[in-house]
């Protein structure tokens, strides 16, 4: 695994922090797990914040230029995406809007 520095501040926080992290999910995580945790929940939160304003028009045609930009990467996830369980009805609207 790559390593990464962190300053003994962060480090503190984090090895004080991992015992929240083991309460929440009921079990004893090692530190390199609770770290990995962390750096996950702050990207998905940072993209969340970075993106949760922009309006829907300006996402769908991000969306549509990655799929312009890669094709086999974005519509495979879409395709992997509607073969999933929960997108069974969304399969079904697209499928009437779509002629099929």
């Amino acid at each position: 695994m790559p390593e990464i520095a962190i300053s003994a501040e962060i480090y503190t926080r984090i090895k004080g922090f991992k015992q929240v992290a083991e309460a929440v999910l009921e079990s004893d995580i090692d530190f390199e797990k609770c770290v990995e945790l962390i750096l996950e929940q702050g990207i998905d939160s940072m993209l969340a914040d970075i993106l949760g304003s922009v309006e829907y028009d300006t996402l769908l045609n991000s969306f549509q230029q990655l799929g312009a930009q890669y094709p086999e990467q974005v519509y495979g996830y879409v395709a992997e995406t509607l073969r999933k369980g929960d997108a069974a009805q969304e399969r079904e609207r697209i499928k009437r809007k779509l002629g099929f």
